[in-house]
């Protein structure tokens, strides 16, 4: 947790739980019928919840299949727009990015969301939509920040950084690390990035593979 950030109170823990069962509710039922032929009341039956309280929290039946989905953008964008006038771009990036992060919900989820993108491949596309729509709202505030127009360079690349950084974060991420090792994975990519992405960021992590690697001959 970042330094003086608050731990989540009931209420917001309480949602978070309603948002991982929807999740997992989505991902098993299109799992076994495909997710054209899955519904919201579907969904909503096997979470035990009414369609109401899922459109507080998705906008389609889609979104709940995604880790990271239009609600936790417009989160993060939120954050972004709260975080301090007088902090440099990339901080408040990557601390609005860490405080969304929790959103994102189980490690016990991925293996099966990820069978699931590549059963189903045409759900990536929506998944970069998803992405590409998080860039252009963290791309306007940004602009906000520095009174510039939205499409100037400056805020155009940060917004595209931060969102490689969660993409990255995401592709070499363990699960059984739970959050906190996507979180980790999340801060160093903010890390190499201010500091112009150093060749030798590149072989520490070709050397912590070689460990990984090590050490599941050694398990086996």
């Amino acid at each position: 947790m970042v330094a003086g950030e608050r731990e989540p109170g009931l209420r917001e823990r309480k949602k978070a739980r309603t948002r991982a069962e929807l999740r997992r509710a989505a991902i098993a039922l299109a799992l076994e019928h495909g997710p054209s032929a899955v519904t919201v009341p579907d969904i909503c039956a096997a979470a035990g919840v009414s369609p109401r309280t899922f459109f507080n929290y998705f906008d389609s039946k889609e979104e709940p299949l995604f880790a990271w989905d239009p609600w936790l953008s417009r989160e993060a964008t939120a954050r972004l727009a709260l975080r301090p006038a007088d902090e440099d771009p990339l901080t408040a990036l990557r601390r609005a990015m860490q405080e969304t992060l929790p959103g994102v919900g189980t490690s016990g989820d991925w293996p099966a969301r990820r069978k699931l993108l590549t059963t189903h491949p045409d759900l990536v596309g929506r998944l970069a939509q998803n992405l590409h729509h998080m860039e252009d709202l963290l791309a306007g505030v940004l602009a906000e920040r520095l009174a510039v127009p939205p499409s100037s360079l400056y805020p155009q690349l940060a917004a595209g950084a931060a969102v490689s950084a969660l993409r990255a974060s995401f592709v070499a991420w363990d699960p059984d690390t739970g959050q906190s090792g996507l979180a980790d994975l999340l801060d160093r990519s903010f890390d190499y990035f201010a500091a112009g992405l150093p060749v030798d960021a590149g072989q520490a992590d070709r050397g912590e593979a070689e460990k990984i690697s090590d050490g599941d001959v050694e398990n086996r």
